[in-house]
């Protein structure tokens, strides 16, 4: 990643995430705890953007008061174009979640996938590299979705080089494609599922959930627009059901990416059952952190990031 050499002088800067929904959003909570630790004069903002008005939005970086922003649903994919320059990890995966403002043009890059392994490793999962990159090596990966999120996640679990990847979605014809895309960068076979009754359970097994299933759409998000998350994203439902849950051996690690509410019904189930799991705050952390470097050029200020998030 090429990152920022200095932050401009003045006392108006912003950074900010886009997306529709942004209401719910912890992202201001830690991103402007950093930016204060380090004393650089900035704000971290939300920025509701509905899809017609995402031009506008992206283009209004350009101000050299903008340091750049973070892009979340639904819009990671939509962006793309609209960026000047795209780093070839956010290309390969097709979404970026990152834009800095960097000598007069905006730059997109993907920090979702990094800042999933390096959240799995900080609960202990894999090996740190001399590089900073995370081994997966000996894995099994089970990973529920096949949208934005997933996309990241399929990329960095290939990288991280996992035994088995097995992506299981609803919808069979989705799942085959991002199987097929992430294949051209991967050795072993990704498999592709629509129905959980035929997931084959493996020890040492991580399942990472992708979709919005379980996650909490506050009251006064509502009203934003037209987006809505998907109509299987009720608090009160698991992606994965308790009884294939129940097939895989103690030391499955299960990991949702949905950090509200901070303790999913997946993750209630993992728990009932003894295995270790753990929610999405963690990525959002090191996702995050390595956005905050790209925009300011130093190193984010994990603790206290850590401290903002309660983590």
């Amino acid at each position: 990643m090429s990152l920022r050499k200095h932050v401009v002088s003045t006392n108006n800067l912003r950074v900010g995430l886009i997306g529709d929904p942004v209401a719910h959003s912890y992202s201001p909570r830690f991103q402007q705890a950093a930016l204060d630790a380090l004393g650089i004069p900035a704000r971290y903002e939300l920025w509701y953007t509905p899809g017609n008005q995402l031009i506008e939005r992206v283009r209004m970086l350009c101000n050299k008061n903008y340091l750049g922003a973070n892009v979340t649903i639904p819009h990671k994919e939509a962006v793309l174009p609209l960026v000047d320059k795209v780093d070839p990890l956010a290309e390969r995966i097709g979404a970026v979640n990152t834009i800095v403002h960097h000598d007069a043009y905006l730059h997109g890059y993907n920090t979702d996938a990094q800042g999933l392994l390096n959240a799995l490793h900080s609960h202990g999962l894999g090996t740190l590299l001399q590089d900073g990159t995370v081994s997966l090596k000996g894995y099994t990966a089970v990973l529920l979705g096949a949208g934005g999120a997933a996309r990241a996640a399929a990329f960095a679990l290939a990288s991280a080089g996992v035994a088995r990847l097995i992506i299981l979605n609803r919808h069979l014809e989705r799942a085959q494609l991002l199987a097929a895309e992430v294949q051209k960068y991967y050795d072993e076979p990704v498999f592709s599922l629509n129905d959980p009754d035929f997931l084959i359970p493996q020890p040492s097994a991580i399942i990472i959930n992708s979709t919005p299933v379980g996650m909490h759409e506050p009251a006064n998000t509502r009203g934003q627009g037209n987006h809505k998350l998907d109509s299987g994203s009720r608090e009160d439902e698991s992606p994965l059901p308790a009884e294939i849950l129940a097939r895989f051996s103690p030391d499955t690690f299960v990991y949702d990416m949905i950090y509200n509410p901070t303790q999913t019904r997946l993750l209630t189930q993992a728990s009932i059952m003894g295995l270790r799991c753990a929610n999405g705050l963690s990525m959002l952390l090191h996702q995050g952190a390595l956005s905050f470097t790209i925009w300011t050029g130093r190193p984010a200020p994990l603790d206290v990031m850590s401290k903002a998030l309660m983590l």
